[in-house]
């Protein structure tokens, strides 16, 4: 339940930071799933690799988050500007922001390396993780469009009917918990 609840409370998160500065048309929130779904799937599977290659050989464990930070940095800056370079008129100015601020793609790649898996099963995990996120920044827009033509009482307008959406998703994910294992 904790995966899903990481998942949708940082898609709540980064929908508000994206969504709510400058009106987002449905573009620029998929361009946005996209680049973090990029961001998620090299973060995981680049962190496994440099756990494998440099930390466990060299014992640099207490060190790990400092070699993590700057290689998610290069993804939050790098990702974007290859999206721009490879389709100029996608809207990708801004975009480095809310992928920095995503911290679900910290504890990501944290579980992944903690689990010691294979790098193959480590991608796609990462790449069911990036599809769900993509998947929930979508909910999210589509939230904050039928909130913009509904009655809401004007202390919940934006961020808290965001996170209690969260709430509401967060609970019928955590139905589904264990369905598949059985």
């Amino acid at each position: 339940m904790n995966d899903y609840v990481l998942v949708l409370i940082s898609a709540a998160l980064v929908s508000h930071l994206l969504l709510h500065r400058q009106p987002a048309s449905r573009l620029r929130v998929h361009v946005c799933g996209l680049a973090c779904a990029l961001s998620i799937m090299l973060a995981v599977t680049g962190g496994q690799l440099l756990e494998h290659w440099i930390v466990a050989p060299w014992q640099l464990q207490d060190l790990r988050m400092f070699l993590l930070l700057p290689w998610q940095a290069l993804l939050a800056w790098g990702i974007p500007q290859t999206l721009a370079r490879l389709r100029p008129q996608w809207p990708t100015q801004s975009l480095m922001w809310p992928i920095l601020g995503n911290v679900m793609v910290l504890g990501l790649t944290l579980q992944a390396i903690g689990e010691q898996g294979e790098w193959l099963a480590t991608l796609s995990w990462g790449a069911l993780a990036a599809l769900g996120f993509w998947l929930a920044l979508a909910w999210f827009d589509d939230l904050r469009q039928r909130c913009e033509h509904a009655q809401v009482p004007g202390a919940l307008r934006g961020l808290p009917i965001a996170l209690l959406g969260a709430s509401v998703m967060g609970m019928a994910f955590s139905g589904l918990n264990g369905i598949f294992t059985q």
